[in-house]
């Protein structure tokens, strides 16, 4: 597969961005569900499953990145505690 050599964050990082995404897979998802993929999308089945693929593996490492690192928050966050 094709990797992107640079991203536009202001498009990706935004809700607006993030909800067009959304929509994207969702479009697919209908499309899918009807049988009409072919008239969605030029890529074949087993390119778009490979993709798919990819895009699921990255959104999950990506989620673990991030629950990862805010447990080190956590964990780095200094406790008060009572002197008398």
């Amino acid at each position: 597969m094709v990797q992107m050599q640079s991203t536009n964050p202001h498009f990706l990082l935004t809700d607006a961005g993030l909800a067009a995404m959304f929509e994207v897979f969702d479009d697919l998802h209908d499309a899918a569900t009807e049988g009409t993929i072919d008239h969605l999308t030029p890529v074949n089945r087993r390119e778009l499953v490979g993709w798919l693929q990819e895009l699921v593996y990255t959104a999950q490492e990506t989620i673990a990145e991030i629950e990862k690192q805010g447990a080190r928050q956590a964990r780095q966050q200094p406790t008060l505690q009572l002197v008398k």
